[in-house]
Formats: structure tokens, sequence, C-alpha cells
């Protein structure tokens, strides 16, 4: 009810009047925006924590007020509303059309360790579905699983570390790279006559390296792997840096990690890679499993999760002196002038 007289009538006005429209109309028109951008201080949404017809609405007059060039983003210090319409206007439905999108029921999948199978934990976990931002590249985990054919002879954009790189001759490369959504790997073929960013990619170094593909999704011909993927633009986002001891050179000799599978003791002396292997991800998918069964099944049963004083007899930046444990007091607790006893430094 507050859009209507507030924002959609003045812009009535302004679009049939043009520049002879009444200052008040242009006045009103402008508060009405301080007005939303003030309610978006501190919210995603203009109700609840979705999109609904009220920022549908918003984004609506926004745009048909931008094409009338009756408003313009640039410039504009209303950063909150900015937010809000560009969250909407990069919603895949926003189009010239401005059509409302038909409501839809999201499918839930089952939440396993990883990979194409695994054991189900707690049920069946809810749907990813973005709010804040739009991944402008699909998961290898998608690309993987069951009933994947509908990315299919579809181009994609996919991202990630590569497991593996196999040099099959000096114009053909095969990239294994995951991306952390499961334990598998997608192969990558890039061939030099089809493929963009081809010589860039073959001094990579190796495993390690970071790598972003565009290409068509077909059924694998070899073994090992359902589907591939070949490559016709390709981009090294990250090479390593691991050809000599000074790290001045391209290549994966002193690389730390390889193909092979490491030992839990190599594994711990490289902390900051260890992700990376397949028995420390599923480890870590496998709590982050049961840490989110754990919060759900207290939420759900109305606690609160909160991080409450910790009573230790470490001192650090002054904590030992916020609380004194002891026994020595006797019974009377109540008992004023007692002296804690302090340990010597």
């Amino acid at each position: 009810s507050y859009f209507w007289p507030s924002i959609d009538l003045p812009l009535q006005a302004w679009m049939q009047q043009g520049d002879s429209v009444d200052a008040s109309v242009k006045r009103e028109f402008a508060t009405a925006l301080d007005c939303i951008n003030e309610h978006l201080l501190h919210r995603t949404y203009l109700v609840g924590d979705s999109i609904t017809l009220a920022d549908i609405s918003v984004a609506i007059s926004l745009d048909t007020a931008m094409k009338a060039k009756l408003w313009s983003p640039e410039g504009s210090n209303l950063t909150q509303l900015l937010r809000h319409f560009d969250t909407l206007s990069h919603q895949p439905w926003f189009g010239g059309d401005s059509s409302v999108p038909a409501a839809t029921t999201p499918t839930t999948t089952p939440m396993t360790t990883g990979g194409n199978s695994g054991n189900l934990l707690n049920g069946t976990s809810p749907p990813v579905v973005n709010k804040m931002y739009r991944r402008n590249r699909i998961r290898i985990k998608e690309l993987l699983a069951d009933g994947s054919s509908a990315f299919l002879d579809q181009s994609v954009d996919v991202a990630g570390w590569a497991r593996t790189v196999r040099k099959a001759s000096s114009k053909l490369l095969f990239v294994e790279i995951n991306d952390g959504s499961c334990n598998g790997s997608l192969q990558c073929v890039l061939d030099a006559g089809s493929c963009e960013g081809f010589d860039g990619c073959r001094q990579s170094g190796g495993t390690g390296a970071s790598f972003s593909f565009t290409g068509k999704l077909i059924a694998s011909q070899g073994a090992g792997q359902a589907v591939e993927l070949h490559v016709t633009q390709a981009k090294l986002l990250g090479a390593v840096w691991a050809g000599n001891p000074q790290g001045t050179m391209i290549g994966g000799g002193l690389y730390p990690l390889s193909k092979k599978e490491h030992t839990l003791e190599h594994n711990r002396e490289v902390a900051h890679l260890r992700a990376r292997t397949a028995v420390h991800a599923a480890a870590m998918r496998i709590r982050h499993c049961m840490a989110y069964a754990t919060h759900n099944f207290f939420h759900n049963h109305g606690f609160l999760y909160i991080h409450t004083p910790i009573i230790t007899g470490a001192d650090c930046e002054g904590a030992g002196e916020q609380f004194g444990v002891t026994g020595l007091l006797g019974s009377d607790h109540l008992k004023p002038g007692v002296e804690l006893p302090v340990h010597p430094k």
C-alpha cells in the first residue's frame, strides 16, 4: 500500500508530464526512496529473509524510472537501495518484460560425505539457495552428481585446483580439477587448436595450480569418469612457484603435495595444504555434517548457542584477574575482608 501512492503514482505523473511536472512530485518520489533506503539499513529484503512481491515491485519501479531517465544509480548516495536493486536486477528472471517468476518448490538432495555416493547423514539437507550473491560457475559436485544430464552438451564454467596435470603431447593437456564441493575431480581436456589460453595453462607448475575453465560438458569416451569438459576458454589463476628453493621459478618439483597418497605425518607438516588431500577433505566433510546436525537439533528444540566465560588457570591478557576460584575461604562466603591467595610470579 505504501509503494503505490509514494512511488508508482509520482513516477507515472513524472513520465506523463516530463519536466513540466510539479516539483512536489519529484520531492515525494525522492522522499520515498530515502525511506526505503533507511528501511533497508539492517535488512537484506523489505520483508522477511527472501524475495517477496514488495521487493519485486520496488525493483520494477526503479527499472522503469531508470529506462525513462528519471532516476540513475550512478552518483546516487542511497547505498542500501542500490544494493537492493542490484540484487534484484541480477536475478535470472529479471528481464525486460519485468515478469514475476512462477513459484517453484525446491528439491532436496541427501547430504553425503562427498562424491557420487556416501552415507546419509542426518536425513536430507536443505537446498542451497543463493540470497546474497550469484555464483558465476557450476560446482563440480553438481556436474558429477547422479542425474546431471541437464548439463550434458551445455557450456559451463568451472574453477578449482589441479590434482593432476598430464601433458599427452605438445598440443593436448589433461587437467583434473577439484573445487572442494565433493571428493571427486572433473577431467578437463585442453586442445591447443580449440582452447583459448592453452599456452598459459601449459606453464602452470602442475598439481596445486588453480584454473578457471569454460567449455562443453560431454560424455567421456574413456574409462574412469562419466563426463569430461572440453575446454574452449582457459585461464590460469595461480601457478605453482616451486621450481627452485627460492620460489622464483614455476614448477612442481618442490611442491609438498603430489598425485600419490601421502602419510598423515607428512600432511601434518603442511597443515595449510592438507585440506586439499582426500583423507582430510573427507574428515572435514564428516565433521561439518556432524556439527550441522548437532546445532540443528538444539536449535529446533529452542536452545541458543552462546559463548560463556571460561574459568581457567591460564593468565592470558589479564583473564586470570577476572575470576577467583578457591576452596580456602571457609564456610562463610559472605565474610568481608577475605584476601584471595595469589600465586607468586
